[in-house]
């Protein structure tokens, strides 16, 4: 995933841009690393060692008589104190007594090869995570990428962290062990078996050091927070009111000397924004990298920043940091934990909740949306950790460039965290302890009875070349069934929204919600084609429990399912083009679960609610099963 240094769509939009204008932003952690093998053979255990994490039922060991330095901690439950030594997982693994941080010794692993250097904790009695984030120690004196794998309970049902760290980071921090990605086979956390820890360093020589491995509770709902980094002026005229509808503030990093440039918010803006609960944090200009800089300049840079900030009224939110360029060294890192009381910088990976370590909690790059981001969310959203988004400039294009996101894009994105129910937060929430929202308990669990949606209107047309018709559709889904005889592209859309895109001789079928009232269907073709448009009555009865299994070739729609919660999809597609597959909602809601193009075989969570229709658009042979999460 980019970390960006380089730089429900229609009405909402719509009524967005009439009012600014009479008024007046390499997937790092799903590429797997991991070795083969799973049982500690290669090793120095014989896979049932609980590598030092006191007795069998995961209660505290102690502290090995040592005495207990940061970024060792004292909350929550520990589950290893390397006081013994866990099972080699690969290259060399060592105990060292130089630099413990609890304890009278820790964990080194190293590859002079820089091909990867990890070690294994087995428990004897799998430990429950259901409830529980993970965290621990680490210190890549040279590493630049930790991987932890979480087995449960076995290799093909794993999380995994992937967390990327500064080239120049060479001390101690706590590792935050939130879920990039996740596997075919759903992980059962109630049953996790052992717990990997690899470090790789693109290469070159590698060494890290690993103590305090330990669980603390976790939150009861996924959070997000919304870096706007810059101050740029579409943030406040686009990306501010488009959070107001939804009730949600956000922060805005930057540097106080850009404050009223043009192009940028002046601090009258700010203030307002931070009058609606937005933070404005620090992110101060450096002509070189902070981190090469001697640790006095670095205070002063530091210091001076959110000086200015705190003498222009931002005092609550300059206790918080962007990290310049994301660069941070061992001093960097001291001189932070000594001014802020937080400090974001590109992680690939999303967080605990609330994370352990605030000065480097990891963000990721908001507008790569299909590179990872998507996938962030659902997993905050599903094991209620903390994923962290940074965007720069929002503009109304479908080409942007550089550091921009497109308005479409980002109401996507917001649609996406909303529909999964993520709490959106600022720092300042995190710091405060006030992150916690109240929750819609009125949410029913019965299978609807009676008639859903009641029918509406139906079309059929024909033709032999491209069209545009108009058609009324009253509240409820639209069912699209089509044909075409022809060898160029086939293209049906519903007020742009796109019901299939295809090519050659071809027919299926595809469903979308609508609002009602007045609609173009606009369609290109280049043979003879045929378009049946109707609007179905939907009835209790009519709705198929979980699970489910289809199969097919070309565009279909699977439903109407009951989904009242969660739901594990595991689609596959044989094929050379698009593969998209959107999960829609009887209230019109949509989650769209995958964007791919060519072959896919993996697994996806579908944040359902009910009455839900699985639309698939493909140019091959698909299969999907689904079953509750």
């Amino acid at each position: 995933m980019d970390n960006g240094s380089n730089t429900g769509y229609g009405s909402s939009r719509r009524r967005l841009l009439a009012a600014v204008g009479a008024t007046s932003a390499t997937l790092a952690g799903c590429t797997d690393v991991l070795s083969d093998e799973e049982n500690g053979d290669d090793g120095n255990g014989d896979g049932s060692e609980n590598g030092g994490n006191g007795d069998e039922n995961g209660d505290d060991g102690g502290d090995g008589g040592g005495e207990t330095l940061w970024p060792a901690i004292d909350d929550g439950e520990l589950l290893a104190d390397f006081e013994e030594e866990p099972s080699r997982r690969s290259g060399e693994l060592s105990m060292s007594s130089e630099d413990p941080r609890r304890g009278s010794q820790a964990a080194v692993v190293e590859d002079e090869d820089g091909e990867e250097a990890g070690l294994t904790v087995y428990f004897s009695e799998a430990i429950d995570l259901t409830e529980s984030d993970v965290s621990f120690a680490a210190k890549p004196e040279s590493a630049n990428r930790i991987v932890v794998e979480f087995v449960a309970p076995g290799r093909e049902s794993r999380l995994t962290t992937v967390r990327t760290v500064p080239d120049e980071f060479t001390g101690w921090f706590r590792l935050d062990c939130g879920y990039e990605h996740k596997p075919s086979d759903e992980p059962d956390l109630t049953n996790v078996t052992a717990i990997n820890i690899l470090a790789t360093n693109d290469g070159r020589p590698i060494k890290m050091a690993v103590d305090d491995l330990r669980k603390v509770d976790s939150v009861d709902n996924g959070k997000a927070i919304l870096l706007f980094h810059g101050g740029y002026e579409s943030q406040y005229e686009i990306a501010a009111e488009m959070l107001e509808e939804r009730g949600w503030s956000a922060a805005v990093p930057l540097a106080p000397e850009a404050i009223g440039e043009s192009g940028r918010m002046d601090a009258t803006q700010l203030q307002e924004l931070q009058d609606r609960g937005w933070d404005i944090c620090s992110n101060p200009t450096t002509t070189t990298a902070l981190s090469d800089s001697p640790q006095d300049r670095q205070r002063t840079v530091l210091e001076n920043a959110k000086d200015m900030l705190e003498q222009q009224g931002f005092e609550d939110g300059a206790r918080h940091l962007l990290v310049p360029g994301d660069r941070m060294s061992e001093e960097t890192y001291e001189v932070v934990r000594e001014l802020h009381e937080t400090a974001f910088l590109f992680g690939s990976c999303p967080s605990t909740m609330p994370p352990t370590e605030r000065h480097m909690i990891p963000h990721v790059w908001g507008p790569s949306l299909h590179e990872g981001v998507r996938r962030h969310i659902n997993l905050a959203d599903q094991y209620n950790q903390l994923t962290v988004l940074r965007m720069q400039r929002i503009v109304d294009t479908d080409e942007p460039e550089g550091g921009e996101m497109s308005l479409d894009e980002f109401e996507h994105l917001l649609n996406h965290i909303e529909h999964r129910g993520l709490d959106v937060i600022t720092p300042s929430d995190l710091v405060d302890d006030e992150y916690e929202r109240e929750t819609d308990d009125d949410v029913s669990d019965d299978r609807p009875e009676g008639t859903i949606l009641e029918a509406g209107h139906s079309y059929e047309f024909e033709g032999d070349d491209s069209t545009t018709e108009t058609v009324q559709l009253d509240e409820g889904v639209a069912v699209a069934s089509f044909s075409h005889d022809g060898d160029d592209e086939f293209v049906v859309e519903l007020d742009g929204e796109e019901l299939t895109t295809t090519a050659g001789q071809t027919a299926g079928e595809s469903i979308l919600p609508v609002d009602g009232g007045s609609y173009q269907l606009e369609i290109g073709a280049d043979g003879d084609w045929l378009v049946d448009l109707s609007q179905p009555e939907i009835h209790g009865e009519d709705l198929e429990e979980l699970p489910i299994e289809r199969s097919g070739n070309g565009s279909s729609f699977v439903g109407p399912l009951w989904a009242p919660d969660d739901v594990s999809l595991s689609p596959t597609h044989d094929g050379d083009g698009e593969f998209v597959v959107t999960g829609y909602d009887a209230d019109g809601g949509y989650e769209q679960l995958v964007d791919q193009t060519g072959s896919f075989d993996s697994s996806r969570s579908y944040a359902a609610g009910g009455t839900v229709w699985i639309d698939i658009e493909a140019d091959g042979e698909w299969t999907l099963s689904a079953d509750s999460a």
